[in-house]
């Protein structure tokens, strides 16, 4: 039998273990703020693998915020700790992390669920549960993977680090803390739900606000006063030419796949404060996608001059501009250079196990993998099982777990080097 074969085998023999250890990750809820009883979960099972090292903290606050990149509404991080669990090569091997964020988005309404969110139940070859494909429950694969190269007496040239980090989904503040806390290595994979696409590019995003003034009089004196509503629909047409502009200009060969790759939401919508008033003002609030290649401060400087420019063809909103801002989360975009390695070799992986090759783009939204690629010369790549993520029944195909979990000890073992 060849190497991959006995890879495959061992993790076929670990199947029901891999499978229950997702479900506990699971059933141990870890919305922002409550990691604490998650990760401990998580570094006993560090510690079960007789990992080198097995570190715990919780970030600095006053460290973060003295950074660029921090973004967080957060003030501490007392009681939400990040893990690291190291497992240290002999050497002559490229050292890899595979980082995982533990923070799920709330769950929402219950009533929506047909399987509870917090439970980890297994239905028809389905986990079910909030974080079971973004992404607390493909960290089972990757504590299968280590636990396979144990079991065949493997030793890996290059160091592994296992990563667990905090606050992924509002600005990826725990990452951050890992990096500078000193973590980085010749590349990193994080197992965002791609659906096995490997990704090697991931565009950011950032919430905007637009506030939009109009004048108050009585809604039966309406000729009296402005409509800061009515005064949205230039605003929103400016939104829709900038977003137009975003797909003409950036798309590349990476975001091809996307009928509209880079896209601008607006999820909130206000105005005024009484019925029967012509409303003051008007707030609109959502998210705009920020290409690679382009930055959030680039991306907000762009999205006022397209407002402007439809703006100002209306006379009131020529003296009254409305105020355009980002505020309280973004994510920058980032890319691992094209020729990297890690790239084919994932690729390489993909095929060996499904006999075709893997469908390479760029993802639709940030992660954690930015703050590694440029902050600690650390590329990274976003490789994961799963397509589900902030939905009720979010669930993980039990054979997709699996599958992930014998494709990423290949990727271990070829890129650490064994003994």
């Amino acid at each position: 039998m060849t190497l991959y074969a006995d890879l495959d085998e061992a993790v076929d023999e670990l199947a029901e273990k891999i499978v229950e250890c997702a479900r506990e990750i699971l059933r141990r809820p870890s919305l922002s703020g409550g990691e604490a009883e998650a990760q401990r979960h998580v570094g006993g099972l560090m510690e079960s693998l007789r990992a080198d090292r097995v570190d715990r903290w919780e970030p600095d606050i006053e460290e973060l915020v003295r950074h660029p990149a921090f973004v967080s509404g957060r003030s501490s991080f007392v009681g939400s700790p990040n893990v690291a669990g190291l497992w240290r090569g002999t050497g002559d091997g490229r050292s890899l992390i595979l980082c995982s964020h533990i923070d799920v988005v709330p769950e929402g309404d219950p009533a929506e669920w047909t399987h509870p969110p917090f439970a980890g139940e297994v239905s028809d070859g389905v986990i079910y549960g909030r974080g079971a494909s973004d992404m607390k429950a493909t960290m089972a694969a990757m504590f299968g993977a280590i636990e396979v190269v144990r079991a065949l007496g493997l030793k890996l040239r290059g160091d592994l680090t296992v990563l667990s980090v905090v606050e992924e989904e509002t600005g990826s503040a725990g990452a951050l803390s890992a990096v500078l806390r000193g973590y980085r290595a010749d590349a990193a994979i994080l197992p965002e739900p791609t659906g096995f696409a490997v990704c090697p590019a991931q565009q950011g995003g950032a919430r905007f606000r637009v506030v939009v003034k109009g004048k108050s009089a009585h809604a039966g004196q309406r000729h009296l006063g402005v409509s800061a509503v009515e005064k949205t629909d230039l605003v929103r047409a400016g939104l829709v030419k900038y977003e137009a502009h975003l797909n003409e200009k950036y798309r590349t060969e990476l975001y091809a796949h996307l009928e509209t790759p880079f896209t601008i939401n607006i999820g909130l919508f206000q105005s005024g404060d009484w019925f029967c008033t012509v409303p003051e003002s008007a707030r609109l609030e959502g998210r705009m996608a920020v290409p690679p290649g382009l930055s959030v401060k680039e991306s907000l400087k762009n999205l006022e001059s397209f407002i402007l420019a439809e703006t100002e063809k209306d006379p009131w909103l020529r003296s009254h501009p409305p105020k355009v801002e980002i505020f309280d989360t973004y994510w920058e975009p980032a890319q691992m250079r094209s020729d990297h390695p890690l790239i084919d070799l994932v690729g390489e992986a993909y095929a060996r196990r499904t006999g075709r090759p893997p469908k390479v783009h760029g993802t639709s939204w940030g992660t954690d993998g930015r703050m590694f690629t440029e902050f600690a010369d650390t590329p990274s790549l976003i490789f994961g099982p799963g397509v589900s993520a902030h939905c009720p029944d979010e669930f993980l195909r039990v054979d997709d777990l699996l599958e992930y979990a014998k494709m990423l000890t290949q990727i271990v073992v070829d890129w650490c080097g064994v003994d």
